[in-house]
């Protein structure tokens, strides 16, 4: 094995993890126990990764002046590959959608709770704050039901 393929591999696999656990769900999730991990999270960090290993080869063209084509290839139609299965959804079942909805609720309850917390952004529209409050206890609601039906 080269010592380049083991250093994408290993940036590769870095970025998966990250990409899967520092992905944007978890991160506005409104409580701790929000949080699941999904087929839908694991295509995303997949996403990441890839997109790290054509992206690393034009960050090395730009700063060193060498591009590796063959890599960037790779990591091109793994990110085309990962598209794929996020788009298509390809093995997500009902608990797997389960999962990844909940996240999704969640981030929506913590977009909408700062939302709220500044009255300036209601000044024009008072339609926004019912809006907001409904989107509140309604993703709570659904939430408790998901959790319910895994």
């Amino acid at each position: 094995m080269s010592e380049l393929f083991k250093d994408q591999l290993v940036l590769f696999l870095v970025m998966f993890v990250i990409g899967v656990v520092f992905n944007d769900m978890n991160m506005m999730a409104y409580r701790f126990n929000d949080i699941y991990l999904s087929l839908t999270l694991i295509y995303s960090g997949l996403f990441m990764a890839s997109n790290m290993i054509w992206g690393h080869q034009i960050v090395h063209y730009i700063t060193m002046g060498h591009f590796n084509a063959k890599i960037f290839s790779i990591g091109v139609l793994l990110s085309i590959g990962c598209v794929l299965l996020l788009r298509n959804q390809v093995f997500v079942n009902a608990t797997q959608w389960l999962r990844q909805m909940i996240g999704h609720h969640s981030s929506a309850i913590t977009s909408t709770t700062l939302l709220l917390e500044n009255d300036d952004n209601f000044k024009y529209d008072s339609y926004l704050f019912t809006l907001a409050k409904n989107i509140e206890y309604q993703q709570d609601r659904e939430i408790l039901m998901m959790k319910n039906m895994l």
